[in-house]
C-alpha cells in the first residue's frame, strides 16, 4: 500500500501538492466515499463537490464543502477561492469534465504497483477529442511513479 512516508522520493510531490493548494474541486461519488474516511475536507481549502443533487454548504474544521452543478461554476468558485495556489481535481469523471473543457493546466498521475479490477478510468470518456500531452516529469520510487504532463493546446 503507498504511503508518502515510506519515501523521501514519495513524500516530497505530496507535500509540494498539499502546500500548494488553495482549492479542492471533487465528484459526488468522491465526497460520498471519501467524507467518512477524513471526516473534514481532504485538504484544509474551500472544496466545491460537482454533483446533479446538490446539498447544503457543509461547513468542516479546515474548510467548506459546497455544492455546486457546472463544470464552468466550480471552475470559477475555485480559481476564486484559490487565489495564487493551485486549484486541485479529485475523481475522474471530474477530471475528464475539467480536461474536455479545456480547463487544466497540469496533470499529476501516481502509478502504483495494485491491479484493480474495477473504478472509472481516467481517461475515458473523453470523446472525440484528442489531446496531446507534453511530458514534464517523472519521478519513480519502490512504491509509486509520480507523472506530471501538460495538455498541449
Amino acid at each position: 500500500v503507498f504511503n508518502s512516508s515510506s519515501s523521501p522520493v514519495d513524500a516530497e510531490p505530496e507535500g509540494d501538492s498539499h502546500e500548494a493548494t488553495g482549492a479542492v474541486v471533487l465528484g459526488r461519488r468522491t465526497f460520498d466515499v471519501g467524507y467518512g474516511v477524513w471526516n473534514d475536507t481532504p485538504f484544509a481549502t474551500p472544496c466545491f463537490v460537482l454533483t446533479h443533487a446538490p446539498l447544503e454548504p457543509r461547513v468542516e474544521k479546515s474548510g467548506t464543502f459546497t455544492f455546486v452543478t457546472d463544470v464552468k461554476d466550480a471552475y470559477e468558485q475555485a480559481v476564486a477561492a484559490a487565489g495564487d495556489k493551485v486549484v486541485r481535481l479529485m475523481g475522474a469523471q471530474v477530471s475528464q469534465h475539467f480536461l474536455k473543457a479545456g480547463l487544466i493546466d497540469e496533470i499529476r498521475v501516481q502509478i502504483a504497483p495494485v491491479m484493480l479490477g474495477s473504478g472509472t478510468r481516467l481517461f475515458e470518456h473523453l470523446g472525440a477529442k484528442h489531446i496531446e500531452l507534453e511530458q514534464l516529469g517523472a519521478v519513480q520510487s519502490p512504491y509509486v511513479t509520480h507523472l506530471r504532463y501538460r495538455p498541449k493546446p
